[in-house]
């Protein structure tokens, strides 16, 4: 079946919506007839951009009362996309206790603080997905020896998502769950491009090619994929 035919009608709500690799994704997910709740911090702005016929909701992941009042609002989820995060070109050694803080709380804490808040809406859905959306920088295979890309503490918070991921695998895979972290690829998005780019090596994808290739993931996800950590393209990558 297309992404078209398997999204078609169902619900799904991406958080962190209001630019970049969220913005795309939302497009993409309302291309193929989804129903897509998108949360933004600054709704009024997000709706702005996004197309017609999206729901946006104000969420704020880093805040309890947000996700609670977003919880409320919703009633039934199939897919749940955690796109929210922080990231810069920060080193451990010259990042301090506040700052690893607030890049947990940013990156971790907010995905399951919200992904605790909705699990009775994805209860009550068909599919029954999680997606974080993750990075290669949370590869541990991958960063033993890395000296480009975003390292320090965001590729501390992204090791720690892809294992969120797995824990709430464990829990919930009996229940037909299906919980996966994703590599949206190097994007030229803001955040994408402050790693910075060297001329003579690889380029950055475009956020269509990304969000295409997320959508394309999610829409072949079943239950025996889960806890699987994949690439935008649908390549497997090492944990």
């Amino acid at each position: 079946m297309t992404a078209e035919q398997n999204l078609k009608d169902t619900t799904v709500v991406v958080i962190g919506a209001s630019r970049g690799i969220g913005l795309g994704l939302v497009e993409r997910l309302h291309e193929a007839g989804a129903s897509v709740i998108a949360t933004a911090r600054k709704p009024d702005e997000a709706a702005a951009k996004l197309p017609k016929g999206v729901r946006v909701e104000a969420l704020d992941i880093t805040k309890a009362d947000s996700v609670e009042a977003f919880a409320k609002k919703v009633d039934k989820i199939d897919t749940l996309i955690v796109n929210a995060a922080v990231g810069h070109a920060d080193l451990m050694k010259d990042t301090d206790a506040a700052q690893l803080q607030w890049y947990l709380d940013s990156n971790v804490v907010g995905a399951h603080r919200a992904v605790l808040a909705l699990l009775p809406a994805l209860r009550s859905g068909a599919k029954k997905q999680i997606v974080l959306i993750s990075s290669t920088s949370g590869s541990l295979e991958k960063q033993v020896g890395a000296t480009s890309g975003f390292t320090g503490p965001y590729a501390v918070t992204k090791a720690a998502t892809n294992m969120l991921a797995v824990q709430y695998h464990n829990e919930l895979h009996k229940e037909g769950f299906t919980v996966i972290p994703i590599h949206p690829g190097w994007v030229a998005t803001d955040m994408g491009l402050e790693a910075g780019v060297n001329p003579k090596g690889p380029q950055p994808i475009s956020i269509e090619t990304s969000s295409s290739g997320i959508v394309n993931v999610v829409a072949q996800l079943t239950p025996d994929k889960s806890a699987t950590f994949f690439q935008y393209d649908g390549v497997k990558l090492p944990w």
